[in-house]
């Protein structure tokens, strides 16, 4: 959950100097109190999901772009690792697919035993996988990651990459392509 926090506090931050913002005028803007925000920026404090949406509305941001954090090109997050906030319910940010102008929703069954290789999709595509079922191994040719249901595998789809259902058992996932 600290790594939930830290990411919090470097994008509200990021996004209220981006946007030529002081702490007043977000704390007005949302509603938060002045205090809480300093605490939030600095990673002192645990927001509710409640206040994540006040200040992603406050913002102009979807509420993901504040618990998101930058990684490699190929990043892999385990189930157990995924943002979740909480309140009077529980959200958890699963990837997101900033800047596509087109993001397809497709349903994949991975057939035991088989092995996919896809060649590069077109300039600029972004795969995000979310396995639901089995175990499977994906990413880009050479890099390729073994991921349980649950977890999330986000890579470049604009390079070959492959992908191959684990231990003689098939494995379906939804995968978001951001093109």
């Amino acid at each position: 959950m600290d790594h939930v926090i830290q990411a919090v506090a470097e994008n509200v931050r990021s996004l209220r100097l981006a946007r030529g913002m002081s702490l007043n005028e977000l704390a007005a803007t949302s509603n938060i109190g002045k205090a809480t925000l300093s605490r939030i920026e600095q990673a002192d404090a645990n927001p509710t999901v409640e206040t994540l949406y006040a200040l992603a509305d406050a913002l102009g941001v979807p509420f993901g772009s504040l618990t998101a954090t930058t990684g490699p090109q190929v990043e892999h997050i385990r189930a157990q690792d995924l943002a979740t906030v909480t309140g009077s319910l529980h959200a958890k940010v699963l990837t997101q697919a900033a800047g596509a102008k087109l993001v397809e929703a497709l349903d994949i069954f991975f057939p035991a035993g088989q092995v996919r290789h896809s060649n590069p999709h077109p300039k600029g595509v972004v795969e995000h996988i979310l396995l639901t079922e089995g175990r499977l191994r994906a990413g880009p040719t050479g890099g390729e990651r073994d991921i349980d249901a649950g977890d999330v595998l986000r890579f470049p789809g604009d390079v070959p990459h492959s992908y191959a259902a684990l231990d003689d058992k098939p494995a379906r996932a939804i995968a978001l392509m951001a093109y």
